[in-house]
């Protein structure tokens, strides 16, 4: 109720009457009135009803709690986009404060750079910043970096398919209202007090695969902020085949991964992945075999790579195990198929 409280500031300070903008949301009360100080909690759609209003009102996707200057419609769109195909989560996260530092340079080059990943080795530890270094300190400064940090973790594990390990939360304030209010929605120690908002997560994590793809990410933003804001624990877009195909095409140039570490990827079991892959009318063969079909005829078209390359590429240690797969795709052989390319 705090953050919704903060978002109404907002918009009166902005100028705009509180009563029209809660009507058009659909709340029958105003949580700023003194009679209702006494109500904690607002439902997590009215909250993200509240801030796409707010976002089209202020035209700032960000409200200025990502980057210095307005960040117009689209810009967490872009974002996204910049960061879908990424490998995995350390390369995500560096694109992410690439892609922000880009915004902010594009108003002035003199302009903080962040620095999003700081590693202790001994402990095995990374600590993940998402703060706007140009941001000053404000009463409303830890409200936004707590409510930045949250959704920012919530996008991230939207992206690798679960919830992020966390060991624990770094929060600047010190205020108990504040803590208590995002000790239940990260589930692990918050720890007060401390120079920066960030999170304190396994090395091992920046390793964890995307596996989102352009179509769920669609979807997705169908639907935002409402999964970044929401209490529910699933970050699931029920579309498995297409975190399987994710995975895959991460690995491309390797040999693919088995079902086992694909749904050690997805923590899950081997069982829950073939069944969730079976109500999808699909299995791990059936689109190991697809993608890797879809891959190899890709690169038959690049005529600067020789077909022991591409046997390589693809994960194939036997060139002979090349040959027979593709001529069961295709029913030919792969220099018989690119001379019919040349012909």
């Amino acid at each position: 109720m705090k953050a919704f409280r903060s978002l109404l500031r907002v918009v009166s300070n902005h100028g705009y009457d509180i009563d029209e903008v809660l009507d058009t949301i659909g709340l029958q009360y105003n949580p700023m009135l003194s009679s209702y100080q006494h109500i904690t909690e607002v439902p997590t759609r009215i909250y993200s009803r509240l801030y796409r209003q707010l976002m089209i009102m202020l035209q700032d996707e960000a409200f200025g709690m990502m980057t210095p200057e307005r960040a117009p419609p689209g810009t967490f769109r872009m974002m996204c986009l910049f960061i879908v195909h990424c490998k995995n989560l350390r390369q995500a996260i560096e694109r992410n404060a690439e892609f922000l530092d880009y915004c902010d340079r594009f108003h002035s080059q003199q302009a903080r750079k962040r620095q999003p990943i700081t590693e202790i080795r001994e402990q095995n530890l990374a600590i993940i910043r998402f703060q706007n270094p140009h941001m000053a300190d404000s009463p409303q400064y830890h409200s936004a970096q707590a409510s930045t940090l949250y959704m920012m973790y919530r996008l991230f594990s939207w992206f690798v398919g679960q919830n992020l390990p966390l060991n624990a939360v770094h929060f600047g304030s010190e205020d108990a209202k504040l803590k208590a209010e995002y000790d239940s929605l990260f589930g692990v120690p918050l720890r007060c007090g401390q120079k920066e908002y960030c999170l304190v997560m396994p090395r091992d994590a920046l390793t964890l695969p995307l596996v989102q793809t352009e179509h769920s990410l669609h979807d997705f933003l169908r639907t935002a902020p409402y999964p970044l804001i929401s209490k529910v624990t699933t970050l699931d877009n029920g579309e498995y085949q297409e975190k399987v195909k994710a995975i895959f095409n991460n690995e491309l140039g390797s040999e693919l991964p088995s079902a086992q570490r694909i749904a050690d990827h997805l923590n899950m079991s081997v069982r829950t992945l073939h069944r969730h892959l079976q109500k999808e009318n699909t299995s791990y063969q059936q689109l190991k075999d697809e993608f890797r079909k879809e891959a190899v005829l890709t690169y038959m078209n690049r005529k600067e790579l020789s077909i022991n390359a591409i046997s390589l590429l693809m994960g194939f240690q036997d060139s002979s195990a090349f040959h027979r797969s593709f001529k069961k795709w295709t029913g030919m052989s792969p220099g018989q198929y690119r001379q019919q390319l040349e012909d």
